[in-house]
């Protein structure tokens, strides 16, 4: 049994609020920078869009229908991100244990049609961010920027 079958609503809870954590702390980073590298905000706005397209797919709204690849500001990535962790705090508030393993039928970026239970949707979802976090850590290093502490332990700890 895959990982994912194994958590709980209030694991995913829990991710999703790391997520918030994580996603603030590159924000405010890179609010600090002068100047803040581009990438890492093109980055950045990738990473909360998916958040918003995922949203759209499971929860059916024009958020799935959302650009992935667009020139945002840090500002608008800032508004983004607190709309976007509301809204998935609404999903997950929302649910019962045994809709995690409901099926969700949603259409990709490139047309095809696919049905995935919501407890893989959600891991894709939390791994993602991560994923990009770490890319965004990258160009902060390079551009001479200290990256914060994001990884999982780092949450827990602060918790």
């Amino acid at each position: 049994m895959p990982a994912s079958q194994t958590r709980t609503v209030a694991d995913f809870r829990s991710l999703f609020r790391y997520t918030r954590w994580a996603n603030d702390r590159v924000l405010r980073a890179m609010q600090a920078a002068d100047p803040v590298p581009k990438r890492a905000v093109e980055l950045l706005s990738h990473l909360l869009r998916a958040q918003d397209v995922w949203f759209g797919r499971i929860e059916k709204t024009d958020h799935a229908t959302l650009d992935l690849w667009v020139d945002e500001s840090l500002a608008a990535c800032a508004e983004r991100a607190e709309a976007s962790a509301q809204r998935w705090q609404s999903v997950l508030d929302g649910r019962a244990a045994t809709d995690l393993d409901q099926p969700i039928a949603y259409t990709n970026s490139k047309g095809t049609h696919f049905e995935t239970p919501l407890r893989d949707l959600l891991s894709h979802v939390v791994n993602h961010s991560t994923h990009h976090r770490a890319q965004i850590a990258l160009v902060l290093r390079e551009a001479g920027i200290a990256p914060p502490a994001t990884d999982y332990i780092f949450f827990v700890r602060d918790a």
